[in-house]
């Protein structure tokens, strides 16, 4: 049977909402804790850090740094070996039974490199619009997925040199696009990556992307050129065609492309004279 770890990206006084995670399991679930601590804690957050320090089923790491691809990536430094790694933020709530679930999925079907689930709002509804039925992940089905909805297989970190583009995301260059980037980087090296519709783990109802906001927008632009190239030119226009009643009441639909186009245009840019 393999071990769960659970990767927990947190930081500052965040670290208390990990009082919903962290609980009394087996020892077949690890906790790795990334906690980015870039001001002063609270004393009720000091003394939670020492109970995860004594608690053997934690590994706990504090860093002093930005950015949410830069917490995750510390979480893969510290990452059980040989263990099923399921990717887990501060604000979340697990069904009882997840755990168990994700393990049996890994077991029975061993080609199976990812698995992508279920996020559920706290008021029981579907995060977002869920297939009835599994299905292998292709890039366009990647774009419906959430960081928290995915597990995978640790050796794999290694063996196809993954980590998160720690130029996207919360509190990088660019707003957005971490989680979609890492998934489409996977594929694109041909892990297997597949969806079960089963309820995992609950969520307050609406993510970054979702947010309408300039440098939402321009970041978005930016992840479609990192993953696309300079296909992301006409990805942006179909994107804003597409979307257009999603975004229309605060931004005009040739606003919203050309935030796209520029995020795209700065990040080839940039991209070329890091070369």
């Amino acid at each position: 049977m393999k071990i769960l770890n659970l990767l927990i990206s947190t930081h500052n006084d965040r670290l208390l909402g990990l009082k919903n995670i962290v609980k009394e399991y087996c020892n077949e679930i690890v906790f790795t804790v990334s906690h980015q601590v870039n001001e002063k804690l609270t004393s009720e957050s000091l003394k939670y850090i020492e109970i995860l320090k004594k608690n053997k089923n934690v590994i706990y790491s504090q860093i002093n740094s930005k950015g949410v691809a830069k917490n995750r990536n510390n979480t893969l430094k510290y990452r059980v070996k040989n263990s099923i790694c399921l990717l887990c933020d501060d604000d979340v709530i697990y069904f009882e039974n997840a755990f168990n679930s994700i393990l049996k999925l890994f077991n029975e079907n061993k080609s199976m490199d990812v698995l992508t689930f279920k996020i559920k709002t706290f008021s029981g509804k579907d995060y977002k619009k869920y297939k009835g039925i599994g299905f292998k992940h292709n890039l366009k089905t990647l774009s419906n997925i959430g960081i928290i909805d995915v597990a995978f297989r640790e050796e794999l970190i290694d063996k196809y040199n993954l980590s998160f583009d720690e130029r996207f995301g919360p509190g990088g260059y660019y707003s957005i696009g971490e989680d979609f980037i890492f998934m489409t980087d996977a594929i694109k090296k041909g892990l297997n990556i597949q969806f079960e519709p089963i309820d995992v783990v609950q969520h307050e109802d609406i993510g970054t992307g979702q947010i309408l906001r300039d440098d939402i927008i321009f970041g978005r632009g930016a992840m479609f050129s990192r993953v696309f190239g300079s296909l992301s030119f006409v990805l942006n226009i179909y994107f804003a065609t597409k979307n257009y009643k999603k975004y229309s009441s605060v931004f005009s639909y040739w606003k919203y492309n050309m935030l796209l186009f520029e995020g795209s245009l700065n990040f080839l840019r940039k991209n070329k004279n890091e070369k």
